[in-house]
């Protein structure tokens, strides 16, 4: 797991979008809901991330 320098809070919505440019950069690391995740990024083109509420609960089902 890679440590935090500093982390950022942008924002607190129902739905949000972002656009994201790499350039020298490979992957974005991102963390929402205490989750994070590393998001590859283009080298040329922008990467888009749109984030939206959903109405329901999802739930872990075990197969048992």
């Amino acid at each position: 797991m890679i440590d935090l320098i500093s982390a950022k809070h942008l924002a607190q919505a129902a739905a949000i979008k972002l656009e994201l440019r790499g350039g020298r950069r490979k992957r974005a690391y991102l963390q929402m809901d205490g989750e994070p995740w590393q998001h590859p990024l283009s080298e040329r083109d922008s990467t888009v991330i749109e984030i939206t509420k959903v109405p329901f609960q999802s739930l872990m089902i075990s197969g048992e």
